[in-house]
């Protein structure tokens, strides 16, 4: 088992902390009070639009949307979560995240556990306005299967719009985060949208 731990990186000229990510095969398992992640690089946008970082980290309380047993079925899980994000110049704000984990599809996590695809929207709201992003990633439980287990998620982020200044936002990247076996999620994000 790896540790990567990135101490510190700039938001704004001011350091920030990052905790610590420690690497379980080929998952990335975050404690539960790590924030979990989405980044953005540049696509394109309006004439005038600009790359610009993009740094975000929330935490979040997690419910299900699905019924009991949504793992046996076609339709997966769909786990919506609300929560307080600070995305650095962007502005603080509230985000809403809805993943559907498509456990039907899963394959061994190496663990005696399970890992997943998993895709869905969020509304990250700062306060220039909100923006609209698209998630596509793997959702792994941390060791084995148990009621009550970690889960960690890693994939990819798409920018596809928003409102006020984020209109025409646009932008992909790489996502990291995890829950703590109950109701908490968090996440950390880095990279770059164009506006």
């Amino acid at each position: 088992m790896d540790v990567i731990t990135f101490e510190k990186f700039q938001w704004k000229g001011r350091p920030m902390r990052i905790r610590t990510f420690t690497v379980v095969g080929s998952v990335v398992a975050i404690a539960a009070s790590i924030p979990l992640g989405m980044a953005f690089a540049a696509a394109s946008g309006s004439s005038n639009s600009r790359s610009h970082n993009f740094q975000s980290a929330g935490q979040g309380t997690s419910v299900s949307e699905s019924k009991p047993g949504c793992q046996f079925t076609a339709a997966g899980c769909t786990i919506k979560t609300t929560g307080y994000a600070n995305n650095g110049s962007l502005g603080n704000g509230k985000y809403t995240e809805t993943i559907t984990i498509d456990w039907a599809a899963n394959y061994s996590n190496g663990k005696g556990g399970y890992c997943a695809p998993s895709s869905g929207p969020s509304v990250l709201t700062t306060s220039h306005g909100k923006i609209d992003i698209q998630t596509t990633g793997t959702v792994c439980e941390v060791a084995k299967s148990v009621t009550f287990g970690r889960h960690v998620f890693f994939g990819t982020y798409s920018v596809t719009g928003g409102t006020g200044r984020f209109a025409h936002a646009s932008g992909t990247g790489s996502s990291y985060g995890g829950d703590n076996g109950f109701t908490h999620n968090a996440y950390v994000s880095f990279g770059t949208i164009k506006y």
